[in-house]
């Protein structure tokens, strides 16, 4: 297991390319992420723990950020209900991604199979990165020592976005679908939106679809519809 010199993490997030991007937005750094971007960049300085565990809303940059470590470190990603199948005596990685654990862990087998994992890599000297839309300590776990093992684990956070991040990914997102808008729009969505990546995601989403079909510019007007209101005449 190769151990070389942490890089910075913003060093590692202008090294990774758009097309190998995970989410659909190139990463971006804020005062809303930069605990977790500090804790990927600092690796394999993880306060003497071996366990790291990412969470935070939908589509706030877990799956990125898993992304730049495992181009950094040459981890394996495996899913939960792969575990039933991994053979652990033949691997020769000991870092290991996991995303969205909550998925299959309800399942007793799947947490057997979890504790198994973690016990391996602790053993091996690896290292192991989760990732969650909760803290672990909101997990439904039934095995004692699978629980407690994840409750010493080192957990960050990644929150909503700022007002910074959240005007950069807004124009980021329409950027993706090659569209440019006015900053009178972009104050306009600022105002009126949920602050969530989601939110942001699925609201870029139907401005693009109403702007396509009719044909029109994207206004202030066709994001008033996006958002169910109606547009006044």
């Amino acid at each position: 297991m190769a151990k070389g010199a942490p890089k910075d993490p913003e060093q590692l997030l202008l090294e990774l390319p758009i097309k190998e991007a995970l989410a659909e937005e190139d990463f971006l750094p804020s005062k809303s992420n930069e605990e977790a971007v500090s804790w990927i960049g600092n690796w394999p300085n993880w306060n003497d723990g071996h366990c790291l565990i990412l969470y935070g809303p939908t589509g706030c940059g877990k799956t990125h950020l898993c992304h730049v470590w495992q181009k950094m470190t040459g981890a394996q990603v495996i899913k939960l209900d792969q575990l039933q199948s991994f053979d652990f005596t033949s691997n020769e990685n000991f870092l290991i991604i996991i995303e969205d654990v909550l998925e299959n862990l309800e399942n007793k087998q799947s947490q057997e199979n979890l504790l198994h994992l973690y016990n391996w890599v602790m053993e091996q000297g690896g290292y192991l990165l989760l990732t969650s839309i909760e803290h672990p300590k909101k997990w439904s776990i039934d095995l004692a020592d699978l629980s407690s093992r994840l409750l010493a684990a080192n957990a960050v956070k990644i929150k909503e976005p700022d007002d910074e991040l959240l005007k950069a990914v807004i124009v980021k997102q329409f950027a993706d679908r090659q569209v440019k808008i006015s900053e009178k729009v972009l104050k306009y969505i600022m105002k009126n939106t949920e602050r969530s990546f989601s939110a942001i995601r699925d609201l870029v989403a139907d401005v693009d679809e109403i702007s396509l079909t009719e044909k029109k510019k994207i206004t202030s007007a066709i994001v008033k519809r996006a958002l169910g209101e109606k547009v006044e005449k």
